[in-house]
């Protein structure tokens, strides 16, 4: 088991060629070591630490699937939230570091319309 922490974006959420990391709290856990390694291998500036690794194999050797029902991300708040609301919503949707880095530029309605306003 590898467990990572991310305390410059407790909600990151990152896609690699290895899979995806959805960071909840700051923390992340994972039993695949290609996708521990290519967190590991990311920039400084995802601010992302391995804080313990344990390369021992599931018990039961299986990973779960999940039915496709799943939500792909966290639920976008109210409309009438405000910005810092959608702010943080979109830097836990976020899917690149050019999105990451275009939050804070962008007005309240602009998140709305990228991140999930269309409801």
């Amino acid at each position: 088991m590898f467990e990572f922490e991310s305390t410059k974006h407790p909600q990151l959420q990152v896609t690699s060629t290895a899979g995806k990391a959805r960071f909840t709290d700051g923390r992340f856990a994972t039993e695949d070591s290609a996708l521990a390694e290519a967190l590991a291998d990311l920039p400084d500036w995802y601010g992302i630490t391995l804080v313990a690794a344990d390369e021992e194999p599931a018990d039961d050797g299986e990973e779960s699937v999940g039915d496709g029902d799943e939500p792909q991300g966290p639920p976008p708040p109210p409309r009438s939230a405000p910005k810092a609301a959608w702010a943080e919503h979109a830097r836990a949707t976020a899917e690149t570091a050019e999105e990451l880095d275009e939050i804070d530029d962008m007005t309240k309605e602009q998140l709305i319309d990228q991140y999930g306003g269309g409801e």
